[in-house]
């Protein structure tokens, strides 16, 4: 009886290896296109406050992200000049959303002349979404004219910076 269940055992670990069983998967990974951001090239795509008349107390000029102006105790003469926000265009993955972020302050100058523009805004504000892999981006900003502003045309050729990076 003993050699029948020693053979019984060594029988039975044999065939364990029988029912052993093993599946596999795979691995993937996907590149997705990195988030890019650029400027729409056009004469109504650069943030333009447009014609303003300087007097002795100064004032703000608002631009809004869809290009509407807003004086505050400052007057424009009757040509308005160019009256825009400034255009970007934002490309990556269909789908995703992103952050954007807008500068602090910006000075522009008419020879030693300068003014600020601050207080930043964009539409989308804050978050954008990608649909169909790309969307446009706006921003408007204040600009603070000084009393008394010198006459002038007033930029600055390094332009100002907005950043996106996927959420």
């Amino acid at each position: 009886m003993k050699k029948i269940f020693a053979i019984s055992i060594v029988i039975f670990a044999f065939s364990a290896g029988i029912f052993a069983q093993s599946a596999t998967a795979t691995a993937t990974a996907t590149i997705v296109t990195p988030l890019s951001i650029s400027h729409v090239i056009g004469t109504d795509t650069e943030l333009s406050f447009g014609n303003i008349i300087a007097d002795a107390d100064g004032g703000t000029v608002a631009i809004s992200p869809a290009g509407a102006r807003t004086l505050t105790g400052l007057t424009s003469p009757s040509i308005l000049g160019t009256l825009s926000a400034a255009s970007f265009t934002v490309t990556g993955l269909d789908g995703a959303t992103y952050a954007i972020t807008l500068p602090a302050n910006h000075t522009i100058n008419s020879g030693a002349n300068s003014m600020t523009v601050g207080t930043f805004t964009s539409n989308p504000n804050g978050t954008g979404t990608l649909t169909g892999g790309s969307q446009v981006l706006t921003v408007g900003a204040t600009l603070s004219v000084g009393a008394a502003q010198a006459a002038g045309t007033y930029t600055n050729a390094s332009g100002f910076t907005v950043t996106v990076n996927y959420n």
